[in-house]
């Protein structure tokens, strides 16, 4: 079923819904603070897609279509897993720069440290199952997904993407991170959009997620040939910025083939 066959929510109601699931994340978080602080993140990155996907089945929303639960060929998949790689070099310069000129308070950092650090193989389970596997879908499922489609259906493509990348961005509630945030949600929404589902972006975005997590994890000294002078090598910076375009451009050539199924 596509999507001129079904009412669409007005944006303020899909807005409503996420505010909700937004300030409602501050009270599982309220409720579950006895639970460890890796184990809560599990549990506050799977209730996310819960308030959107309780008003689908409530409205009897049909659900790969608000979702964009949509099959795509497998060569969009892989090239957007290097374009996930790509954003990730370019957005991690973009995040020293920031915080160079508005430096990051200690104890966020030590915090952010500790949620991601990595002590046993337990540790990988939940952080890459929390970090990476749930939050790329349920994140992808209510922003691009959902609030996106929502955007398309009652303004044009431009305004939808720009305007739930700043969302994204946002809800994330660290402006420290907002411009990657920002420049991830955009290049994902474009994704979304082009393929007509969200498939490419949570690709992007797990690939972006296992890339912090790594980072976190890993000395200075594992990083020989990543860094120069605490940034990203310019030579990392330019492979990133190809693999951007290069991919951006590869996709739009094969969904002007048809190759969205």
């Amino acid at each position: 079923m596509s999507r001129a066959e079904f009412r669409l929510p007005s944006i303020g109601m899909a807005f409503l819904i996420v505010m909700v699931t937004f300030f409602s994340t501050f009270l599982v978080d309220w409720v579950l603070g006895d639970l460890s602080e890796k184990t809560l993140l599990l549990v506050l990155e799977s209730f996310t897609i819960l308030p959107v996907l309780g008003f689908v089945l409530v409205k009897r929303l049909p659900f790969k279509a608000i979702f964009r639960w949509r099959r795509v060929d497998e060569r969009i998949l892989a090239i957007s897993g290097l374009i996930g790689l790509g954003l990730s070099f370019v957005t991690d310069e973009v995040g020293r720069l920031i915080r160079l000129i508005f430096p990051m308070p200690e104890e966020i950092v030590e915090a952010l440290q500790a949620l991601m650090e990595v002590r046993s193989p337990g540790d990988w389970v939940i952080i890459l199952l929390s970090s990476v596997l749930v939050a790329s879908f349920t994140e992808e499922m209510l922003f691009r997904g959902f609030f996106q489609g929502v955007l398309e259906g009652h303004t044009d493509v431009t305004r939808a993407v720009h305007g739930t990348a700043f969302l994204f961005a946002f809800v994330h509630f660290n402006p420290w991170w907002f411009v990657e945030i920002l420049i991830m949600g955009v290049l994902m929404g474009v994704l979304t959009w082009r393929c007509r589902s969200i498939f490419p972006a949570v690709v992007v975005h797990m690939v972006n997620n296992a890339f912090a997590v790594f980072m976190m994890n890993f000395g200075e000294s594992r990083k020989i040939g990543y860094l120069f002078r605490g940034h990203v090598s310019p030579v990392y910076i330019l492979f990133g910025l190809a693999l951007i375009v290069l991919g951006f451009r590869y996709i739009y050539r094969l969904t002007d083939n048809s190759a969205v199924t």
